[in-house]
């Protein structure tokens, strides 16, 4: 297991008492934190979100890579090929999307003279690449990760490790498909003003135990957070547990850099963050279990 119980102990009671805090302290944490100038939550909030495209990518190649190698039908190798590819180039291109635009509106609050970090969070992908330009830029960036991969990592492992990355690989799309669900599902329904809205627009503070229904604001839970939390997952790729440990270990590090970020930024109160820190951290340890359990079971 990558994950010793001692650990996941350890870090859902901190977690807990840090929501059970929260519950009082919010509103000072953030006014006390909140600076929408600061570089280091604008650099997080620009270019962060990029660990749950990144397992899709690679559980895409690695889904083809197996299924090539094991299915004997040319029309399900083709057919699965297909599904999976205009799938990820999809997802894909709205990670690029939304960085570019994030991207885009920070040098553009410079050149006003506005916080750097104020205009971009909320990562409306709008206007800042074309559909056409958009598509075509992750087209050619899928391909050369494709390439990359199979002629450096998959063409050289053997076939247990190939069918270890294959269940790996499926227990991915069940991880993503049920974390960011659950998150968007939650933003919706708890409606929680971010702390940079404030005081704006008739917004006003709720605790993280509110449901407000769909307002339009959606503080809570940090969706940042949440994509840097599964950088935890990335560990699950690698075949030594010596290399798993480490990988989680920067996943962990990565994920609190991110709750930090966003509370710097003013988009999110320390209960959003805390709160997608523990589901994902939840989600993490199940996946692990699942593959632990699939790796006992030869296919």
């Amino acid at each position: 297991m990558v994950i010793s119980k001692r650990l996941a102990t350890i870090i859902l009671v901190i977690l807990s008492i840090i929501l059970l805090l929260a519950l009082c302290i919010d509103l000072p944490v953030s006014q006390f934190f909140m600076n929408q100038n600061s570089v280091f939550g604008t650099i997080f909030q620009d270019l962060g979100l990029f660990p749950p495209t990144l397992i899709l990518i690679i559980s895409m190649i690695i889904l083809n890579f197996y299924t090539f190698s094991r299915l004997h039908s040319k029309l399900a190798k083709y057919s699965i090929l297909i599904m999976t590819f205009i799938y990820t180039l999809i997802k894909a291109n709205s990670l690029l999307s939304e960085t570019v635009q994030y991207v885009v509106s920070s040098l553009d609050n410079i050149n006003k003279h506005k916080p750097i970090g104020v205009a971009s969070n909320e990562g409306d992908a709008g206007s800042a690449l074309s559909i056409g330009a958009g598509y075509l830029i992750t087209f050619i960036i899928l391909l050369i990760i494709i390439l990359v991969v199979y002629q450096f990592w998959l063409k050289r492992i053997d076939q247990n490790e190939i069918e270890r990355l294959f269940k790996v690989a499926l227990v991915s799309f069940f991880v993503l498909l049920v974390g960011l669900e659950t998150i968007d599902s939650l933003k919706e329904l708890w409606g929680r003003a971010r702390p940079y809205e404030i005081g704006n627009h008739g917004a006003h503070f709720t605790n993280w135990l509110t449901v407000n229904g769909n307002t339009g604001h959606s503080s809570f839970p940090s969706g940042h957070t949440t994509d840097a939390a599964y950088f935890m997952f990335i560990a699950f790729y690698f075949k030594k547990l010596k290399s798993q440990k480490m990988v989680f270990n920067i996943g962990l590090a990565y994920t609190i850099i991110m709750c930090l970020s966003r509370l710097r930024i003013g988009a999110h109160f320390l209960g959003d963050v805390t709160m997608s820190f523990m589901l994902i951290f939840m989600l993490m340890i199940a996946a692990d279990y699942i593959i632990n359990k699939l790796n006992a079971y030869k296919m």
